[in-house]
């Protein structure tokens, strides 16, 4: 997913990329917490949320 933000991180606002880019990378990926009070930052959750993988189910 990481190459996949890089992709889009001009598409996105400065507030959810300092976030991303702050949240601590784990074997899986990045966890980041966005706080959707704001609800300017909604339509960058939906491009976040499109280009997440599913998880493996084995």
């Amino acid at each position: 997913m990481r190459d996949k933000v890089e992709e889009i991180r001009n598409e996105l606002s400065s507030d959810v990329l300092e976030t991303y880019d702050n949240a601590q990378t784990f074997h899986d990926g990045k966890w980041v917490m966005l706080n959707i009070n704001d609800y300017s930052i909604l339509e960058d959750l939906k491009k976040l949320l499109f280009i997440k993988r599913k998880p493996n189910r084995k």
